[in-house]
């Protein structure tokens, strides 16, 4: 979302051809073959105009930057979750994970801001490269007490929010897709991990906002989604 800019890009042809090996299963389709979709947005979209992007494309859900590190608030955030309250249409929050700080600090930082209630979207953990990203190690430590605040708070696992090869390179072992629901953000083909939900464009345009928005697709149907809302 606020990195993930430089995803190796392959031919359209290589593309094409994986999707023929690949075969029809549920993840092997295009991004356009999936009904469920949504936008994610943060103080570099406040520039919205939410009732005039809803009239033209309606999505079926929106996940707002909420926190960033330890201390870090989007200003955008309180007016977006109003407005999209207002208009109906269900949206969580994401936390831009910081490497030089605790997981349970950010975690707080998160739960204080977002101030998320039943019928949000479950809790995003968005974990980039970034150049105060030293050590595997650390990271997974302060992830995972990241997500023991979230579950003690609102008693679930957050969405793990990453790149397909950054979740390969780093994440797969610890956060495994059968405990954890992936968001997977790649650009140039489809995600080969078990993803929920995939971040396939940063340059989606619509009417509203006048340049391209991070546009995303669910696996399932509008059922499968409202079962990652808050309890």
């Amino acid at each position: 979302m606020e990195v993930i800019k430089h995803i190796l890009y392959r031919t359209a042809w290589a593309v094409a051809i994986g999707l023929m090996l690949t075969g029809c299963g549920q993840r092997n389709r295009p991004a356009s073959d999936y009904e469920v979709w949504g936008i994610d947005v943060s103080r570099h979209q406040q520039g919205i105009r939410w009732e005039r992007l809803c009239e033209a494309d309606r999505p079926h859900f929106v996940y707002l930057k909420a926190t960033e590190g330890t201390l870090i608030q989007d200003p955008s955030y309180d007016r977006h979750r109003k407005q999209l309250t207002e208009l109906g249409i269900p949206w969580g929050a994401y936390h831009f994970f910081g490497h030089r700080t605790s997981g349970k600090e950010q975690a707080q930082n998160f739960i204080r801001t977002a101030q998320l209630e039943k019928g949000n979207l479950y809790p995003v953990l968005d974990v980039e490269p970034h150049r105060f990203f030293k050590s595997q190690e650390k990271m997974v430590e302060e992830m995972r007490a990241f997500c023991t605040e979230i579950r003690r708070e609102y008693g679930v696992d957050p969405i793990i929010y990453c790149s397909s090869n950054f979740y390969k390179q780093y994440l797969e072992e610890d956060f495994p897709a059968k405990k954890y629901h992936l968001w997977i953000a790649n650009y140039s083909e489809i995600p080969e991990v078990d993803w929920q939900f995939w971040q396939h464009t940063d340059s989606y345009t619509t009417q509203g906002y006048n340049r391209g928005l991070d546009r995303n697709v669910f696996t399932g149907g509008i059922d499968q989604l409202d079962k990652l809302t808050l309890k």
